[in-house]
């Protein structure tokens, strides 16, 4: 797959035992893969080691498993090629003046709500897609968020019917919705997958986090403690 990107990528090989990208985000097994700092693969993916549920690439000899982790690995080369950061940078200035947009959404369920009315509280808008295992680890993290912050989760790249299914057996926080070309044009675009905007009780988006970054669940943390 590295040869596919023309010299552009470069493929290395660390111990976990003496690599600083394992240590951070605890990996004390093969195989782990990153792009940069971000984690795109652990290893229960591959293997289910410490849970119950099925590895998101197992079993790793089918051949339909193997293509969906080189489409994933290849999505996130691609995003990073692209410009997208895959690190947790402030929001640019004309996020941070900005507003929830007023859209009219509607969920898995059918029912419609707007950001405006989910003020009175934070608001954390994830955009994340179900081929990107970092997007989906922020995402089950936000479950400790509640009842602090209210989620939205805008799946991106992403069939329907594999949402429903991610949502219904990981539990998935918030208020669950189909991205749309309207959606992501709100919000200005998506330099990268995961992207998160979180707003004040007022609306107002106060922070924008870009990528997957060791810290980010700390950032995130960081920043909501300021709101409150």
């Amino acid at each position: 797959m590295v040869k596919g990107f023309g010299g552009r990528v470069r493929f290395a090989v660390e111990d976990f035992g003496a690599s600083p990208r394992a240590e951070r985000f605890g990996i004390d097994k093969y195989p782990a893969v990153f792009v940069d700092d971000a984690l795109v693969a652990r290893p229960e993916d591959f293997y289910g080691w410490g849970s119950t549920a099925k590895g998101r690439y197992m079993p790793w000899k089918s051949v339909e498993s193997r293509r969906k982790f080189q489409g994933d690995l290849r999505r996130m080369i691609e995003i990073r090629l692209g410009g997208g950061q895959l690190a947790s940078v402030p929001a640019p200035a004309k996020a941070a003046e900005r507003k929830l947009p007023a859209l009219h959404l509607a969920d898995l369920d059918g029912e419609t709500f707007t950001l405006q009315k989910l003020a009175g509280k934070p608001v954390l808008v994830e955009f994340w897609a179900t081929w990107c295992p970092p997007c989906l680890s922020t995402l089950t993290w936000l479950k400790k968020l509640d009842p602090a912050a209210t989620v939205v989760a805008v799946a991106v790249e992403s069939e329907p019917g594999e949402v429903r299914r991610l949502v219904r057996e990981k539990q998935l926080p918030g208020k669950i919705v189909m991205g749309t070309q309207e959606i992501i044009e709100a919000f200005g675009g998506l330099p990268s997958i995961p992207t998160l905007f979180l707003a004040d009780e007022n609306g107002k988006i106060v922070r924008a986090f870009y990528g997957a970054p060791p810290d980010l669940h700390e950032e995130i943390t960081r920043e909501l403690a300021k709101l409150r």
